[in-house]
């Protein structure tokens, strides 16, 4: 079986080569070991800032809808990746790595980053291995899949029922140009195992936190912290009056 497919895999990279430049700046990529060596394959590439998804096996895993996008903006640039399902197909329990890479991000402005980084998911059969299942990184040199520049850290996550969820990671990073963002997910799986997960890295001006709840209006939160009071003051009202 793993010999089949690494054939496949050779030949599919031999033809996706005759077709897209030889640096790809956008792309999936999966690792196994005892696949391919144990080495990384690419899966789907792209261009800049596109969108990108995959289904199939690889090893002992059925991926089904593993997608990522990218966006370089002036407010948030990003890197996002998610599955709906992953299926380890063998008896025992294996480990397969989902890396994601975007070259090219030139915004926001500045030379000083903030980044914020989280995963969550949930388990439909079997166990995951939640410690260091998500790591986001960051290199100023603009290299695809780059790790060595800067990383929020390794990610482990909580469970909450058949849920879980990494929180949120965060930290600062220098650029001098042009740079690149790259996540890895970190799935060990039971054997027949099955379960999904979102991912996330947020690249935005120091300061800025993206997706943060509102607070309420002061004027609202005086009415709110009011109401007891004018409920009270009605029962006073009401006892004199000898209701």
């Amino acid at each position: 079986m793993r010999k089949f497919f690494y054939a496949a895999a050779v030949v599919g990279v031999m033809v996706l080569g005759t077709a897209t430049p030889a640096r790809a700046a956008f792309e999936i990529a999966l690792q196994e070991a005892g696949v391919n060596g144990g080495a990384s394959t690419v899966v789907v590439s792209g261009t800049n800032f596109s969108n990108l998804n995959w289904d199939g096996t690889y090893g002992d895993f059925t991926v089904e809808v593993l997608g990522g996008s990218a966006h370089n903006a002036a407010s948030l640039s990003d890197l996002l990746s998610s599955t709906t399902r992953v299926t380890n197909n063998s008896s025992a329990t294996q480990t397969l790595k989902i890396i994601v890479s975007q070259t090219d991000y030139t915004l926001p402005s500045g030379s000083t980053l903030s980044v914020e980084s989280g995963l969550g998911g949930s388990v439909s059969t079997g166990t995951l291995t939640m410690t260091n299942i998500f790591q986001a990184y960051a290199d100023a040199g603009n290299t695809l899949r780059g790790t060595t520049d800067f990383t929020t850290g390794p990610q482990t996550a909580s469970p909450n029922g058949s849920t879980f969820d990494t929180g949120s990671a965060r930290g600062t990073f220098l650029r001098t140009g042009s740079y690149s963002l790259t996540t890895i997910t970190t799935f060990t799986l039971s054997g027949g195992g099955v379960a999904n997960f979102s991912a996330h890295e947020n690249v935005t001006a120091p300061g800025v936190v993206p997706n943060q709840p509102l607070p309420a209006p002061a004027g609202l939160v005086l009415a709110l912290t009011g109401i007891p009071v004018l409920g009270l003051g009605a029962w006073v009202r009401r006892r004199a009056a000898g209701e």
